[in-house]
């Protein structure tokens, strides 16, 4: 099992589809003892992770590219291997634990490699099964929509968009299709809750942090970042546990998780001296923190966006295989 950390400001990070649209059930982890029960099943995980390293695929890597020549004369026609990334963003606003607003991104990256010294064009295929795509917009310098040609599809295996992709052959990824899902998609992958209470001439905040138990895989490279009002005095700051890291030039807390489990959650506390020099807030209500977390998730997505490829036979016969990352990323902010 691992363990999550809550340590020094490393950096502000940004960090099968999901079904954390469902509501968040209760866990039972203590902060105290608060460990990640580990892998939750390989799910196809990658051996590459393009979000990381764009060349860790080489040319000579599966789908029988070894003793094949640049030009393909000593094997079997063309092979190609197309490695996809695709990235969905996550943005949502609370007040008072209540989501106000949601929206769901992606883009969708391409690295082509062959056992041929060219690009080779091939179709781009993506299905919506659930109809969580609003609006889809290729890049059009890779891409081209092949929306007209849909029609002489056949019903059971028409996809819902299609398109034909260019893009060199090399270690670089483009690219090639941006999408923004509607707002029936309101995934909830954390929740966030803030406690404020007054203790003598101090405010202790408690934040609870909780993951959805049906995340796909484990949120990773958690940033709390947590604004203090002027009513306390943000120099004074303890936490517990330890680890919390004071700007002062922003007036925020910053926390570092590096993961956190399906189902899982964990305590912060802070504790602010009251500034006497500071006027309260009125009609004696409570100082306000808002919380702003970003995590991601790898190996995961929160649309059901399906992505596919195949060679277009008209341009070239070719053996079109394709590897797929998955991530998606949270912006997550709660206002009191």
């Amino acid at each position: 099992s691992r363990r999550s950390s809550v340590g020094s400001l490393h950096g502000d990070t940004n960090g099968g589809p999901a079904h954390s649209r469902q509501s968040l059930l209760s866990a039972q982890t203590d902060a105290s003892s608060f460990v990640s029960p580990g892998s939750l099943g390989d799910r196809s995980r990658q051996k590459f992770d393009p979000f990381q390293d764009a060349s860790a695929m080489t040319p000579d890597s599966g789908f029988g590219f070894n003793g094949m020549g640049a030009s393909g004369k000593d094997g079997p026609g063309t092979k190609v291997l197309v490695n996809i990334a695709l990235n969905e963003d996550l943005t949502c606003f609370y007040k008072l634990s209540k989501m106000s607003s949601c929206s769901v991104e992606g883009v969708l990256q391409v690295q082509v490699r062959s056992n041929v010294d060219r690009g080779v064009p091939f179709f781009l295929i993506i299905r919506d099964p659930s109809k969580h795509i609003q609006s889809i917009q290729e890049n059009k310098k890779f891409a081209d929509s092949m929306a007209d040609s849909l029609a002489s599809e056949p019903t059971s295996t028409r996809p819902d968009y299609m398109f034909t992709v260019s893009v060199p052959k090399g270690d670089n990824y483009f690219p090639v299709m941006r999408y923004k899902c509607g707002d029936d998609l309101r995934p909830v992958p954390i929740r966030v809750q803030t406690r404020v209470r007054l203790e003598d001439n101090h405010w202790r905040v408690a934040l609870q942090i909780s993951s959805n138990p049906h995340n796909e895989d484990n949120l990773t490279d958690l940033t709390i970042i947590m604004g203090v009002p002027p009513v306390v005095k943000g120099e004074s700051l303890t936490t517990s546990p330890p680890g919390g890291v004071w700007n002062a030039s922003k007036r925020s807390v910053i926390w570092c998780v590096s993961e956190l489990g399906g189902g899982e959650k964990f305590q912060l506390q802070a504790r602010f001296e009251i500034d006497p020099d500071v006027p309260s807030e009125p009609d004696g209500e409570k100082p306000k923190f808002p919380v702003l977390v970003r995590c991601q998730c790898m190996y995961a997505q929160l649309s059901d966006v399906e992505v596919d490829v195949r060679d277009i036979p008209q341009v070239e016969h070719a053996d079109v295989k394709m590897k797929l990352a998955r991530r998606f990323r949270l912006s997550h902010r709660e206002r009191p």
